[in-house]
């Protein structure tokens, strides 16, 4: 019932697109996903507003993605309402300051920064998914991570309340900020970057794609890192019990990079939860040592890490 009204108040007005059981696979990078009982692509910030306030009061089960990228679906999809950020698409900017939506690719807003001789992001180059979901997992690579030139988000609450955060309220970690508690919804980031040498950023970013190639199988449908880093190297131990190559139906663990699992074509949700659990075990049981996932679980009866 609290669906059906959330479904008759989209069409009434006029708010969208939405689309009604919409197969989520089409929509992350590993390329698996149940379909979405109502998704919903917000394209302006007052109407998503107004969805997210009727949500809240109708008690419809709400779930927020960016790009996909990051994220593992199970094959029966999700309850309720997906709202999906890309259609934030808005880039100002003010001297070295840029403001952009949460749907604007982290990637590319890496290169526009280079094309404007500004340094800060090029680390970023090579990382796939949405700036907004960047911030929530504070992404990072090479060393650095969003947190040395994120200064402010704004963000719609589950009830449509619009916020700011400065980057100080954010508690920024490895892979780790206060949305990953609160599911807000981020609909735009501001970031500080710095002055720099144009073609000495674009050389850094044009090694750090280059290596990129060398080491992860990019020709495969993947979320990226499956587990997050251990001080001993989350890909050394992987590698240590021999899981290269492991595989459950068309999920594999590459043979590139131990810390990719990729979809070498029609793999399912449950392949994957599969060989990542029996990664886990292996490392545990030879090394005493809890892998957790930096891919985020949604749908499924356990979502834990």
């Amino acid at each position: 019932m609290a669906l059906e009204k959330m479904l008759i108040f989209l069409r009434e007005r006029n708010y969208g697109p939405f689309y009604c059981d919409e197969p989520l696979k089409n929509y992350t990078s590993w390329r698996v996903g149940g379909p979405a009982d109502l998704l919903y692509c917000p394209q302006k910030i007052d109407e998503c507003a107004h969805v997210l306030k009727m949500a809240h009061k109708w008690k419809v089960p709400l779930t927020i993605l960016g790009e996909g990228s990051n994220v593992l679906i199970s094959d029966q999809g999700i309850k309720g309402l997906v709202i999906i950020t890309s259609g934030f698409q808005e880039i100002l900017w003010q001297g070295s300051r840029v403001t952009a939506g949460a749907g604007v690719l982290l990637a590319s807003l890496s290169r526009q920064a280079a094309q404007r001789g500004f340094d800060g992001l090029a680390f970023a180059v090579g990382i796939p998914g949405s700036l907004g979901g960047a911030v929530v997992m504070n992404a990072g690579a090479y060393g650095s991570s969003l947190k040395e030139v994120l200064t402010e988000v704004q963000t719609l609450d589950k009830r449509g309340q619009l916020k700011t955060y400065k980057v100080e309220e954010l508690s920024l970690g490895y892979r780790q900020s206060i949305f990953k508690e609160t599911q807000e919804l981020i609909v735009k980031v501001t970031l500080s970057l710095s002055w720099g040498d144009k073609t000495e950023i674009q050389t850094k970013m044009a090694a750090y794609l280059r290596e990129r190639r060398l080491k992860q199988p990019l020709e495969w449908p993947s979320a990226g890192s499956v587990f997050k880093n251990t001080a001993q190297g989350a890909g050394r131990l992987i590698e240590g019990v021999g899981a290269k190559g492991w595989s459950v139906g068309d999920a594999q663990v590459s043979e590139k990079h131990a810390n990719f699992i990729i979809n070498r074509g029609a793999a399912k949700a449950s392949d994957i939860r599969a060989l990542i659990k029996e990664v886990q075990l292996a490392v545990k049981e030879k090394y005493h040592l809890d892998l957790e996932t930096e891919v985020v679980f949604y749908g499924f009866s356990d979502n834990g890490r």
